[in-house]
């Protein structure tokens, strides 16, 4: 009987935590609407997409390209070939198409970035080599949606500096990885999310994904070394660096707000300074919240 018991006791335990973490019903972003999901631009309902960086950069004669790495996500297959003419043209379009990935779906959580990109008989062959599988993408997804279900119940009533900090604490309490910090899962949400930790593109992404949840304007900002965000406090963009609070994790620390104390990170400007708006540069968030 004894051990008839424990047997029950132990499928009641992960009955419970498979329904909490996996499949509890949750209101989800309600920016996801049902003409969203049957839109090109959806992928999962953890966020909305306009693809305004797509609709910027990448070049029309090139959109196939963009089209075709997000396709591939949605696959187990680890090498991509991309048909292309002119090897330089074609580079180029990819990297364009690259950075729009990872500034439009930050919800991508099986796309990782790439490995070995080479051109070869008229093709473009690059490797996905830690994407996720389906099943896992899709599991993963589950979880994440619960925890955003989780951030929104936490942030109900909140003002928006009260969010934004909220946000910042919530990212930087995990922790960054500075063992593997070249590894293609680690570019991602789902190691912040998942595994609890990442770099700087895990923070970026998992900040954009929980600001659009929680009501907050917010952009992925990428140059060719870091990820973060512009997010809007009073009708103004300010300098959003998650990382850098997790990279010093206590808060009696006097840096682990200097990722709120910035108008540029580090000194270095991201890309495409022409398609975001103006950054304030007057004040920051860490001087307008005190902390």
């Amino acid at each position: 009987m004894k051990k008839i018991r424990f047997i029950i006791y132990i499928a009641s335990v992960i009955f419970a935590l498979l329904f909490n973490f996996y499949f509890r019903p949750i209101k989800g972003n309600n920016l996801v609407t049902d003409e969203y999901r049957n839109s090109k631009e959806y992928v999962n309902d953890l966020y909305m997409s306009d693809e305004y960086f797509s609709k910027n950069l990448v070049n029309k004669n090139y959109e196939f390209i963009y089209k075709k790495i997000i396709e591939s996500t949605f696959d187990d297959s680890a090498q991509i070939k991309i048909p292309c003419a002119g090897s330089e043209q074609c580079i180029n379009n990819f990297t364009a198409s690259i950075y729009a990935l990872y500034l439009d779906h930050p919800e991508l959580i099986s796309y990782v970035g790439i490995s070995g990109v080479k051109y070869e008989k008229g093709n473009l062959i690059y490797n996905n080599y830690e994407g996720l599988s389906k099943f896992k993408t899709y599991m993963a997804t589950r979880r994440i949606e619960r925890e955003m279900e989780n951030i929104r119940k936490d942030t109900d009533g909140m003002d928006d500096k009260e969010k934004i900090l909220y946000v910042y604490n919530y990212v930087a309490s995990h922790n960054y990885d500075k063992l593997f910090t070249s590894l293609g899962s680690n570019q991602s949400a789902y190691s912040f999310f998942t595994k609890g930790s990442s770099v700087c593109a895990g923070f970026a992404k998992a900040s954009q994904i929980i600001f659009q949840n929680i009501g907050i304007k917010s952009y992925l900002v990428i140059n060719d070394s870091h990820l973060w965000n512009y997010v809007e406090y009073e009708g103004k963009y300010y300098v959003f660096d998650a990382t850098v609070g997790a990279s010093y994790r206590d808060k009696s620390n006097n840096r682990y707000y200097d990722g709120l104390a910035r108008t540029t990170v580090d000194s270095v400007i991201g890309h495409y300074p022409e398609l975001y708006p103006p950054i304030e540069t007057e004040h920051t968030l860490k001087e307008l919240f005190g902390v």
